[in-house]
């Protein structure tokens, strides 16, 4: 008589953890949407009192970096586990312990992120 083994309940890390990559998408898209109107404010010569150089370098320095910030965060929603993953969840924490308002929620999801169990979910010794 064979048994089967008990279903595999998830980390909750790893959930806290899809939950804050979500947030932080979200947060990098509105940053690129900024981005964008300032650079629409600076084509428009709208009178905001900014010349309209000014509006489009913010247009494209909001836009290019919240792109470029915003990409690895949905990434990692998709990623399945692998040690790889592992290291690259760790550098998006990391990237959120810049800001002092993500520094409550980061340090408990590291704390968490680098304990045996979650690293052996990746396949990391």
């Amino acid at each position: 008589m064979e048994t089967t083994p008990p279903p595999i309940q998830p980390l909750p890390v790893i959930t806290w953890y899809k939950i804050y990559c979500g947030f932080m998408a979200l947060l990098y898209l509105f940053v690129v949407v900024l981005g964008l109107v300032f650079l629409v404010l600076g084509l428009t010569h709208t009178r905001t009192g900014k010349s309209d150089f000014e509006m489009l370098l913010l247009g494209i320095i909001y836009g290019g970096m919240g792109l470029v910030l915003l990409i690895p965060y949905v990434v990692a929603l998709f990623l399945r586990p692998r040690p790889w993953v592992w290291i690259f969840g760790m550098v998006l924490i990391c990237i959120g312990m810049n800001s002092c308002c993500l520094l409550p929620a980061c340090v408990p999801l590291l704390i968490f992120w680098i304990k045996p169990e979650t690293r052996a979910h990746f396949g990391r010794k």
